[in-house]
């Protein structure tokens, strides 16, 4: 079998080598000269002259054969194709009874011996209306086929005897049948239904012969045509396969004059996707394909210039023209990674321009891009290779080293040398937009080695030892040690458990008095204490900043707010407390809220506390931080009734025309010109001027701060009618706090004459 295969393949493969030869010595280089169009227009003509033969050849022997095959159908198949028809619907007639009763649920179902149900009103409707037409169609099917039936013919006998079977099977079958669906009777559905079942197979029977008696008399007249058939078949047997294989080498050769020099243009695309944009194109001819190829090319050089215009794009800065955070990644990723011996140190140090912002803000967007790129400057002056600079962000700049040393302290000795460089170059003024800027940098410094840390945890600790520069006065290089990790993850955690100490109750208030110059007591200053489960008691040192830094301190503030004149509200209803203040600290962040002043009226108002009687406490960098703002705030809270207390006095920049315009009540006195007081050259005369200008003003004033007789003496001297301080009492919580009233009022009283 293998033998005889080989020997019917050979002509075929010599043909296809003859073929090859003749394509590339002789044919394609003519070929590539013509359009594709051209060819495919020429070998569509060639076809369709083909086809013109082919179809007159054979439309002479086809009619002949059509019409012998046209009688049979005229004389024979349409009458069987009638009989079919009829017994079809018959049929279904069957199928719709047997689908009306398929919607009987099973409880109810007759076969089933329970309780008859009734037929579903829709299926056993749509059931009988479809029988009904099935019913006219069967009746006009039959009188047309008997209209063709000839006299006195075997037929004729099987067509009557069918006749009065049919006439059985509509009247005694069918007609009960849709009157028990037309009644929604399930049971005697199922019973006529069987009923039609047994004289549709009756008819069935003859139906069948009348069928088979026409496909006999069919099948003598298909012979006829059938023999006609078969001779044109022959011809166009041997026409069409020497018709198809002249147009397959035609259409061979046209293929392979387009799929040449498609394989060139996809290797070029498979090239192009491997990212080799530089590879030569051979373009063979003038026609579309090689259209293609120079449009390929073209676009090739396209791509190569996009691609590097994208990787700059994806790499580098486009201000300065700076690596940016990704090509730095990389960089510090191929740094962590190396594993040469032996394994010096290497730092990544992050620079922030200091005030930045404030450039941007005062000479606009355009002076501080021309400062960065002038900063860019500067830093590529400094930093040669093998170190490596990038801009990650807005104002921040981060160089990484390459490797310095192997010991940590001479590593972090160069490293800092490093630093103070970039920091004398980018403090050197520069003229700009007719300014003469004068910049300052905080760099962060942090020593690594490859495989002691992440990307994340490098630049987590350099920020972190930024942020220690600044705030250790700006214009500095600070490097990371693990204290500061520890004293961040201290105050991170410590954050969060103020959230849960403001939800748990873990909050309350100590009350510090304020006395006159007798000791009795004229009122407190709300201390604000925090008990943590754990820890206990946490000095506000520690933790009032942080509440600061994450606005934990508006709903704390809130909270000592409402607190605080709960306590008054309760003091108003004793004859011996009933004139007590309360002092409250109030925070910037807090008293910036949009709606701090209507805060506070709701508080007074939802506890009922005399407004007269609380005092909020400002410093004098909050009041003079936006001095409109300030005004409007405290002006409303005023004419509520509300008095304020100016904190701090004599530590910051206030001056006499802005304390004028503030509604200010009180003065205090800060606590580092009470101390020295009493020694000679202390601030007495400081004291006595801030008391002078309270007077002028009119204003109370209240020494904080007073912890020895002779401070007490020495404000006495002074005029000073209230006081504050360890010398009367501590901070004490509620309980003890009413206790030390009740002991002053009862000392006061048994002092009077």
């Amino acid at each position: 079998m293998l033998t005889q295969r080989s020997t019917a393949d050979a002509p075929a493969q010599a043909g296809v080598a003859w073929l090859d030869r003749l394509w590339h010595r002789s044919l394609a280089p003519q070929i590539h000269r013509w359009r594709i169009g051209t060819r495919l227009a020429a070998m569509m003509a060639l076809a369709a002259a083909v086809a013109v033969a082919l179809t007159a050849w054979g439309v002479r022997g086809l009619g002949e054969s059509a019409e012998s095959l046209h009688r049979v159908y005229q004389e024979r198949m349409k009458p069987v194709r009638m009989l079919s028809q009829i017994a079809q619907h018959m049929l279904a007639n069957q199928h719709q009874l047997q689908m009306a009763l398929a919607r009987l649920p099973l409880s109810g179902h007759p076969s089933t011996g329970r309780s008859a149900a009734q037929l579903d009103a829709a299926t056993a409707h749509n059931a009988a209306s479809a029988i009904e037409r099935n019913v006219q169609t069967i009746d006009t099917l039959w009188h047309a086929y008997v209209e063709r039936i000839a006299p006195n013919s075997a037929e004729q006998g099987l067509a009557e005897r069918f006749a009065r079977k049919r006439t059985d099977y509509l009247q005694l079958a069918m007609a009960p049948a849709l009157a028990a669906l037309r009644n929604l009777d399930a049971a005697q559905t199922l019973e006529r239904a069987a009923s039609a079942r047994q004289y549709y197979e009756r008819a069935n029977e003859d139906i069948q012969a009348l069928i088979d008696l026409q496909f006999d008399s069919a099948l003598a007249a298909y012979e006829t045509g059938m023999l006609r058939y078969q001779n044109t078949r022959t011809l166009a047997l041997i026409a069409l396969p020497t018709a198809m294989l002249a147009l397959g080498l035609l259409g061979l050769w046209q293929i392979r004059s387009i799929t040449h020099p498609l394989r060139a243009v996809i290797a070029v695309f498979h090239r192009m996707a491997q990212g080799r944009l530089d590879s030569a194109i051979a373009v063979p001819g003038r026609d579309e394909v090689s259209t293609l190829l120079n449009e390929l090319q073209t676009l090739q050089y396209r791509l190569a210039d996009n691609e590097r215009a994208i990787h700059r794009l994806a790499y580098y800065d486009v201000l300065t023209d700076l690596p940016n955070r990704r090509r730095l990644r990389e960089r510090i990723e191929d740094a962590l990674q190396t594993r040469t011996a032996p394994l010096a140190h290497r730092a990544l140090l992050l620079l922030d321009l200091d005030h930045f912002k404030t450039i941007n803000d005062t000479l606009g967007h355009e002076v501080g891009d021309e400062f960065l790129r002038e900063t860019t400057q500067r830093l590529q002056a400094v930093v040669q290779p093998p170190h490596f600079v990038a801009r990650i962000g807005g104002d921040e700049f981060v160089v990484l080293t390459g490797a310095l040393d192997t010991d940590y302290s001479h590593a972090l000795a160069c490293a800092h040398a490093l630093a103070q460089q970039l920091l004398a170059a980018l403090a050197a003024p520069c003229q700009m937009a007719g300014h003469t800027l004068h910049g300052s940098t905080s760099i962060g410094v942090c020593m690594f080695r490859p495989g002691s840390a992440t990307i994340k945890e490098l630049l987590k600790r350099a920020d972190l030892a930024m942020y220690q520069a600044k705030s250790a006065g700006r214009n500095q290089a600070c490097a990371f040690d693990p204290a500061m990790q520890a004293r961040l993850e201290e105050s991170t955690a410590l954050t969060a458990a103020l959230h849960q100490g403001l939800q748990n109750d873990e909050f309350s208030l100590h009350f510090q008095p304020q006395v006159d110059a007798q000791g009795h007591p004229l009122g407190a200053e709300v201390l604000l204490r925090w008990k943590h489960p754990q820890q206990g008691l946490i000095p506000p040192s520690r933790f009032i900043p942080l509440a600061e830094s994450s606005g934990l301190i508006v709903p704390i503030g809130h909270w000592v707010l409402r607190q605080a004149c709960m306590q008054l509200k309760v003091w108003e209803a004793e004859r011996h407390t009933e004139r007590l203040e309360l002092a409250v600290n109030v925070s910037a962040r807090q008293f910036r809220q949009p709606d701090f002043a209507m805060q506070v009226v709701q508080a007074l108002q939802e506890t009922g506390a005399n407004p007269s009687r609380l005092v909020l406490e400002l410093t004098e960098s909050l009041a003079m931080e936006d001095l409109d703002d300030t005004t409007t705030k405290m002006e409303l809270l005023r004419s509520h009734g509300i008095r304020f207390a100016l904190d701090d006095f004599g530590t910051g920049f206030s001056s006499l025309s802005v304390l004028r315009q503030l509604p200010l009540q009180v003065l205090k006195i800060d606590g580092s010109f009470v101390r020295d007081i009493a020694s000679h050259g202390g601030s007495a005369p400081i004291v006595s001027t801030i008391m002078g200008l309270a007077r002028d003003l009119g204003l109370q004033v209240v020494a904080e701060g007073v912890e020895t007789f002779a401070q007490h003496q020495a404000l006495r001297t002074q005029q000073c009618p209230c006081f504050q301080g360890y010398l009367f009492s501590r901070p004490l919580p509620l309980a003890e706090f009413d206790n030390w009233l009740h002991a002053s009022i009862s000392l006061a009283t048994r002092d009077q004459p």
